[in-house]
């Protein structure tokens, strides 16, 4: 059985600006069926919100077009988690992470794939252990 993985905005907006970067190797590891990608509704839409920002389109210079064919892509490689995220206890030193926690719960994560330090600090949260993607492509390879 696939590992369960969760990435975080983080992982995915890195992958999108620089696909050739660990974050995008990633990504291509999920392509690859290597180990089953899960994103929450609310993940994906922070996504996308960030590559719509203005400034980081101007720094970066890409269309609505590509990030909707990426959006598309995602939805192929990974899994939108569909069943509603649980409360849970406040448990990271940002409240606004917590959703990613619980999006981990609620698909059983073996991996969380983060570059966010307020979720990195954690190190395992259940059964999830939180790592960067450097440390989550080691693991895997």
């Amino acid at each position: 059985m696939p590992l369960n993985v969760i990435a975080d905005t983080s992982i995915l907006v890195s992958a999108f600006l620089f696909p050739e970067s660990v974050p995008g190797q990633v990504m291509v590891r999920a392509a690859q069926g290597v180990y089953a990608l899960h994103f929450s509704p609310i993940i994906f839409e922070e996504a996308r919100r960030s590559l719509r920002n203005p400034r980081l389109r101007t720094s970066y210079r890409y269309t609505d077009e590509k990030i909707e064919n990426w959006c598309d892509d995602l939805h192929r490689v990974g899994n939108a988690i569909l069943q509603p995220l649980p409360q849970i206890e406040p448990i990271c030193r940002d409240p606004d992470d917590d959703h990613v926690l619980a999006a981990a719960l609620v698909i059983n994560a073996d991996y969380l794939v983060t570059g966010d330090k307020d979720l990195l600090v954690l190190g395992q949260h259940q059964k999830t252990h939180i790592v960067t993607a450097r440390a989550f492509l080691t693991e895997i390879e």
